[in-house]
């Protein structure tokens, strides 16, 4: 299911009902993800700081997938590119 994020408080909440629909706590998660309990709660709780590369640790262990819903304007040429940049990952 795609749902639209707005705001990092947004994507912690959605993150934290992810997790503990998979029954697991604060504590487990940051283990398995390579976090500890105070980095889950500060992103859950909506901590506009929090690292990047952290959080997708996070959503690898808890099997949330981002993706990006580019411009309709964008052009061809850009949107190649784009692909490619991702492709080189």
């Amino acid at each position: 299911m795609i749902i639209k994020i707005q705001n990092i408080k947004q994507l912690g909440a959605v993150t934290k009902h992810v997790r503990q629909g998979q029954s697991l706590d604060q504590e487990t998660a940051g283990l398995l993800s390579g976090n500890g309990l105070t980095f889950i709660s500060q992103f859950e709780n909506g901590k506009e700081t929090v690292e990047i590369g952290r959080v997708f640790n996070l959503f690898e262990q808890l099997g949330i997938e981002v993706e990006v819903n580019l411009p309709p304007n964008l052009s061809e040429k850009a949107i190649n590119r784009i692909k490619q940049l991702i492709n080189k990952g």
